[in-house]
């Protein structure tokens, strides 16, 4: 199992980070992460629970070298990021590829359905035409 975690630590750092900064967020006690591999590996839909491990979240964090004054520190340059901005609606989209955050100005009707509510269809895609102004950070 330390194998594995250490594998998923790799692979997927930043959503175990984002799991241990809520559970950290939410003051639990108890974070448990578990393993589960496709039933078939043709069939997308089953799925075999492998284990679960139970973890305390502070202790987790220590472990994996997760500092939540770093995690304030990082929303905090987000919201004065967007403080700057003009009045609008903005998307923020991580690059898959690379260690950047960018952010798209985007009209105010985007993402909205006929009613005036938001659309929570996400099969719906929206054009990159919509995608004004663009800014990076670096991660």
């Amino acid at each position: 199992r330390g194998a594995l975690l250490a594998n998923e630590l790799k692979n997927n750092a930043p959503k175990i980070a984002q799991w241990t900064h809520s559970a950290l967020l939410a003051n639990a006690g108890l974070m448990k992460l578990g393993y589960v591999t496709r039933h078939n590996t043709k069939d997308s839909q089953s799925h075999v629970i492998l284990a679960t491990q139970s973890y305390n979240p502070v202790d987790f964090a220590q472990q994996t070298s997760l500092n939540l004054t770093n995690a304030w520190g990082i929303i905090k340059m987000l919201v004065e990021l967007f403080m700057e901005q003009p009045e609008g609606k903005y998307v923020m989209m991580k690059d898959p590829n690379k260690p950047v955050v960018r952010i798209y100005s985007v009209p105010l009707d985007t993402f909205e359905d006929e009613n005036g509510g938001d659309d929570d269809d996400e099969d719906d895609e929206e054009d990159d035409d919509n995608l004004d102004d663009e800014d990076e950070i670096d991660e």
